[in-house]
């Protein structure tokens, strides 16, 4: 078991609390850099992370140490838990998507704590991986299907291809402007102008989902540098469309 959370004290209470859960090995760690190294040591590491932004000297908190972890090849299927004293809606699915099977939140039992460690690390859900998301199945309490809901949809009849892709890029826009980050939503309006008013997904529009799906990526890898790096992803994104489109 492996505790990386950057104040002392918190570090201290989550190790004694694991303790009382029962587990026999824990490794406490002040830094993601100190917890990935120990997950690399380790023969079955599970990783508890807490949520902070951590302190001014170690960048980076417990969402993006356990997306760095998912994107290692290696130590893709290591179970993480993240602990937080956050409760907003925004924050739970912020949790969600960086790919953790778990959220315990402070202040948290020595029981409560056993039963979700028990929870995914004897009942994982199992792993996606795609251009924007790494983890565990998001779809709680549903077996892992080789398709999508907008996919099955499709094959229904319900809607056309380029229907729903149509439909997936004024969710990224609806859901960009919901999170503040105007730069994805500029990524999901060029998505949805390159789409309207197709008739179907050719192999030209599927390469051109590829790319939106590609800035999306290269955003959320780049949300912590300047913005200016940011924008540059973003307007390169639309001179390839545009030329695209011209062709």
């Amino acid at each position: 078991m492996i505790v990386c959370d950057p104040v002392r004290f918190t570090r201290r209470l989550t190790v004694e609390i694991l303790r009382a859960a029962g587990a026999e090995r824990v490794t406490a760690a002040e830094t993601p850099e100190a917890a990935r190294w120990f997950i690399n040591q380790a023969h079955d590491p599970v990783l508890l992370a807490d949520w902070r932004e951590a302190a001014q000297e170690t960048p980076g908190g417990g969402p993006d140490l356990v997306r760095a972890v998912r994107r290692d090849e290696a130590r893709a299927h290591t179970p993480s838990l993240v602990i937080t004293g956050r409760r907003a809606l925004i924050d739970m699915e912020h949790m969600r998507d960086c790919g953790t099977d778990a959220l315990a939140l402070r202040p948290v039992s020595p029981a409560r704590l056993a039963e979700r460690l028990t929870e995914i690390t004897e009942r994982p859900r199992s792993l996606i991986a795609t251009a924007r998301f790494s983890g565990p199945d998001r779809r709680a309490d549903r077996p892992l299907r080789g398709d999508y809901k907008r996919d099955r949809d499709v094959a229904d009849g319900q809607v056309s291809a380029a229907g729903a892709a149509l439909n997936q890029a004024r969710a990224i826009i609806f859901e960009s402007l919901r999170r503040k980050d105007p730069l994805s939503a500029r990524v999901g309006k060029s998505l949805e102008r390159f789409l309207e008013g197709r008739d179907g997904i050719d192999a030209e529009a599927r390469q051109i989902i590829t790319l939106h799906r590609g800035a999306l990526a290269q955003l959320s890898d780049l949300r912590r540098e300047a913005l200016e790096m940011r924008m540059d992803v973003v307007a390169g994104l639309e001179r390839i469309v545009a030329r695209r489109s011209a062709a």
